[in-house]
C-alpha cells in the first residue's frame, strides 16, 4: 500500500515539474497529463488489484518520452521519475512492509 502512496506522490511531482517547461508547450502538457495519470493509477491501485500495471506502462512511457521531447529538464524528470514509478509499480499492493496500520495484531493489555 505504501508503494501506491509513493506512486501518487511521484505522479503529482511529475505534474508539478511542468513549471520548468514553457507554458502551453507540448512537453508542458505531456508532463501534466502523464503525471496526473500516474497519480490516478496509484490511487486506483489501492482499490483494484492489478491496476498498478497501468502505472508500469506509464512509467515506461515516461522513461522513453525523452526521445520524443528532447528537452533537458524533461529528460531528467523522465529518467528519474519514470524509473522510480516503474520500481514502485512492481511492488504488490498487498505488501505492507512499511505501512504503519494493520501490519501486526494489536497487543492485548
Amino acid at each position: 500500500m505504501i508503494a501506491r502512496v509513493i506512486t501518487v506522490l511521484l505522479g503529482l511531482g511529475i505534474a508539478a515539474t511542468s513549471v520548468w517547461e514553457p507554458q502551453g508547450s507540448p512537453v508542458y502538457w505531456h508532463d501534466i497529463i502523464v503525471g496526473l495519470l500516474i497519480a490516478a493509477s496509484g490511487l486506483l491501485g489501492m482499490f483494484v488489484k492489478g491496476a498498478n500495471y497501468l502505472g508500469t506502462a506509464l512509467a515506461l512511457w515516461m522513461f522513453l518520452s525523452g526521445t520524443l521531447f528532447p528537452v533537458v529538464p524533461h529528460i531528467y524528470v523522465g529518467i528519474v521519475g519514470g524509473t522510480l514509478v516503474f520500481i514502485f509499480s512492481l511492488v504488490s499492493s498487498d505488501d505492507r512492509t512499511f505501512w504503519p496500520f494493520g501490519s501486526r495484531p494489536a497487543a492485548r493489555a
